[in-house]
């Protein structure tokens, strides 16, 4: 890897950090966001595959979001540079030799070393937030740049859709060309970090001692004196976590429910579901980032775990594809407070600017835990009952509960800054 310049001009880099911030992850996570949502719907109108194989489609990515606490402990390890080179061997580069599947399991098992690489964006990703912008900002640029992302990564979906559906081999030359796109964000990302002085700070600040058992060991065992030592962060993934059943639950159907029930082609569930999703809540992540700002990650969360309720059952509703694209397009203005949360509630949360990546990691792992066993739990729910009604009652439940959750913790921190 080049050296860090012996004097970089570090303020105009810093000055100009949200230009390559948001160009360096809308290559790396638009594309991601894309391709992720169109393989379950390659997967069963390419490759034949039921609700079973489909869930596994869905489920991979979040599942190992599991690991995010082992890159965590490799990421305080290595030079950034090294790192982001690593997570695009593990993330990215499998998708594009997903190209040449010719069978489902040659496309799971291409998805599923993809997804082992998936939770290694996070760490890094956090520390970038928190040492760019300060408190008083984070929630606005947040919300900007995944305004960005979320509405490139809703073209691109379309377009993916419009393309399969006028040849049902073209993910053969796309998947390929994401990789590249992707390859191109982790190098801006890298070169953001060092221009900006982070990369040398954070690695001083991280160090890199400990053997390879001790490594393997360290993240549970931290995770969970986090936890314990943390009892506000402890409730925020605990609300989290009982949102997550119900987000599981209808991220695992809805594939199923646009093919099968509603019988839509590639395009028309490109529209309905990828692309609806991504542009409303793209849109609505910079008054989402405002709201953040505003009212803290809590309260502001809470408000839109107990919008997600209308989900659920708004899919129930659906009978066609102009009923499915607004319940998405309403999911999707709701979801953008969720989305928002996610990210900064941990960064927020944490302590120092050192403790991020750890913060950010345990938030991902726990992500990967709820999926590991709720996406299957809805599809076998489905599976017994033969109906969507019953997994999507459990998930309307499963959303107002984390929102009484979430408003008590945030009652609670406000009753804390007055006393």
């Amino acid at each position: 890897m080049p050296q860090e310049p012996e004097q970089p001009d570090r303020n105009a880099a810093r000055a100009a950090a949200p230009f390559s911030h948001v160009g360096g992850v809308a290559l790396v996570q638009s594309v991601q966001y894309a391709v992720n949502g169109m393989l379950p719907v390659i997967a069963i109108k390419r490759f034949d595959a039921g609700p079973a194989q489909t869930v596994l489609i869905t489920a991979a990515p979040v599942t190992f979001f599991a690991l995010s606490i082992f890159w965590n402990s490799l990421f305080a390890r290595s030079p950034l540079g090294r790192y982001w080179v690593l997570y695009w061997l593990v993330a990215c580069l499998p998708l594009g030799i997903a190209a040449a599947s010719t069978t489902f399991w040659h496309l799971a098992v291409a998805t599923v070393v993809s997804s082992i690489g998936v939770g290694g964006f996070h760490p890094a990703s956090g520390e970038l937030l928190k040492r760019l912008y300060p408190d008083y900002l984070r929630g606005r640029v947040y919300g900007r740049m995944q305004c960005v992302i979320m509405v490139a990564s809703g073209g691109i979906a379309y377009g993916l859709g419009s393309w399969l559906n006028s040849d049902e081999a073209s993910f053969r030359y796309f998947l390929p060309v994401a990789a590249v796109l992707q390859a191109g964000g982790v190098w801006v990302l890298w070169r953001l970090a060092l221009r900006t002085g982070i990369e040398a700070s954070r690695f001083r600040a991280s160090g890199s001692t400990g053997g390879v058992l001790k490594a393997a060991v360290e993240p549970l065992t931290h995770m969970g004196e986090v936890l314990r030592a943390d009892p506000v962060f402890s409730r925020y993934e605990a609300a989290f976590m009982t949102y997550g059943v119900g987000w599981m639950i209808c991220a695992a159907l809805v594939p199923t429910l646009a093919s099968e029930k509603l019988h839509l082609d590639y395009r028309e569930i490109a529209l309905a579901v990828s692309t609806g999703y991504m542009i409303s809540a793209g849109l609505s992540m910079i008054p989402a980032g405002r709201l953040l700002d505003a009212l803290g990650p809590s309260r502001a969360t809470a408000i839109a775990f107990l919008g997600l309720t209308l989900y659920p059952l708004g899919l129930l509703a659906a009978w066609d594809l102009t009923s499915l694209l607004i319940v998405t397009v309403l999911y999707g203005v709701v979801h953008a407070g969720v989305s928002a949360g996610w990210m900064l509630g941990p960064v927020a949360l944490a302590p120092s600017s050192d403790k991020v990546p750890q913060y950010v990691s345990i938030h991902a792992t726990l992500v990967g835990v709820r999926g590991i066993i709720f996406q299957g739990a809805g599809v076998m729910i489905y599976q017994w009952t033969g109906s969507f009604v019953t997994p999507m009652a459990f998930a309307a439940v499963s959303f107002a509960v984390s929102a009484w959750q979430m408003s008590r913790l945030g009652r609670l921190q406000a009753n804390r800054s007055k006393s």
